[in-house]
């Protein structure tokens, strides 16, 4: 007995039309950092909106959106074939979101460049997401500073401490 699925594919394609632009406006942005001359090798990965965290916020925002324009590619051909039924969870799953963004974005200096805020504002903008995921989204943007990595995972427990100064001689 085939399933019935209903996917809605008018919206899909307007969801793929804006994750597509957001993804080139994410890439921009990458390319802007990249002719900076931020490097992955700074001695600063430790910094939240450091060279190093920046660099790769950006680069997981838009390597997140490209991989997720694939994966909507996949429902709406499984749509338009009439196969909808092989991707029966994946539509449901689609609606919350990616990675890529949150996480991201809470990497990245402030302020954001432009071609990010401009690729944010466009997946606010499309009725396709669940609300946690534009509330994530929206977190991002009202962010004043980057939040990750948190400074206090670097730092050596006051007891470590005491058991390292052990046994030293001065």
């Amino acid at each position: 007995m085939k399933r019935e699925i209903d996917i809605d594919t008018e919206q899909l394609v307007a969801a793929m039309q804006a994750v597509d632009e957001a993804g080139r406006l994410f890439e921009e942005a990458l390319a802007v950092y990249e002719a900076r001359g931020l490097k992955r090798t700074s001695d600063d990965f430790k910094v939240a909106g450091g060279s190093v965290q920046t660099l790769q916020g950006a680069e997981e925002m838009a390597l997140g959106t490209r991989k997720f324009l694939a994966e909507l590619a996949l429902i709406l051909g499984h749509a338009t074939a009439g196969v909808e039924d092989r991707v029966a969870a994946r539509p449901a799953i689609a609606r919350a979101g990616f990675a890529g963004i949150g996480g991201g974005g809470a990497r990245m200096a402030r302020p954001l460049l432009e071609p990010t805020l401009r690729g944010l504002e466009l997946l606010l903008g499309i009725d396709f997401f669940e609300p946690a995921f534009k509330a994530e989204i929206e977190e991002v943007v009202r962010a004043e500073k980057a939040t990750y990595p948190d400074p206090s995972t670097f730092r050596i427990r006051a007891s470590a401490d005491r058991a390292a100064t052990v046994g030293r001689t001065r």
